[in-house]
């Protein structure tokens, strides 16, 4: 093997390094999980922090997620620390029912690689409360989009966004809520709590707006060069 090949190449000019401190960014998240970075294309490290918080009345709800791609789980505030690559069909839920868990909150890292130039796929599927059978599922295509395609900056995570989708669409039907196996009447899922819908409300917004913005300061078309008709 080469020198040359054993060279990390340097970062794309339109993909600046960036950093962010973990903590602060905890501030100011609005939802449960969310990209540190804007860089979702193929072959991205996408670090996301989830951040959770118990308390009276807060409820979150259960579902498994399928990912195509291993997410690597990093926690904090544990003692000494806890790291590993969870199983690509996982059970999401909190920790806060336990009694033995010490903390009404938790912070973790979850971070993916996108593939290239294959496909990825992502699958919800929503747990019925009383026995624990799957009450709907919601799969979706979550391959990125290539590198070389201009975005303008405007790409969602679509983890959060499909699950926004997938949660309007199992609490619109009351048959996904009354579990055919043991009969129990769910609770609509409680997509507000993980804040899916405020991320992809938002991201619709920036996008419009950053739109609008382009179109109000470029500069107008040029009449140079166009035969205008007179008397």
């Amino acid at each position: 093997m080469t020198a040359s090949e054993l060279t990390i190449p340097k970062p794309s000019p339109n993909r600046p390094p960036l950093k962010v401190n973990l903590f602060d960014y905890a501030r100011n998240t609005a939802t449960t999980l969310a990209p540190l970075f804007p860089y979702l294309d193929e072959g991205s490290i996408v670090p996301c922090i989830t951040v959770q918080r118990g308390g009276p009345g807060r409820r979150y709800g259960r579902f498994q997620h399928l990912n195509s791609v291993d997410e690597v789980i990093m926690m904090f505030g544990t003692a000494g620390g806890m790291i590993f690559v969870g199983p690509k069909l996982h059970p999401v839920s909190t920790p806060f029912d336990d009694p033995k868990y010490p903390f009404d909150a938790t912070l973790a890292l979850i971070t993916q690689r996108q593939l290239i130039g294959k496909p990825q796929r992502e699958e919800y599927r929503f747990l019925c409360d009383g026995c624990d059978r799957r009450l709907s599922v919601h799969a979706f295509d979550a391959t990125p989009r290539k590198r070389d395609e201009d975005s303008a900056g405007d790409d969602l995570f679509p983890t959060l966004v499909e699950g926004y989708r997938a949660a309007q669409e199992h609490n619109a039907d009351e048959e996904n809520l009354r579990c055919s196996h043991c009969g129990h009447l769910n609770e609509r899922f409680p997509f507000e709590t993980w804040g899916w819908d405020v991320y992809a409300e938002q991201g619709r917004v920036a996008a419009k707006m950053r739109a609008a913005t382009i179109a109000a300061t470029s500069p107008p078309a040029s009449d140079e060069g166009s035969i205008k008709g007179g008397d």
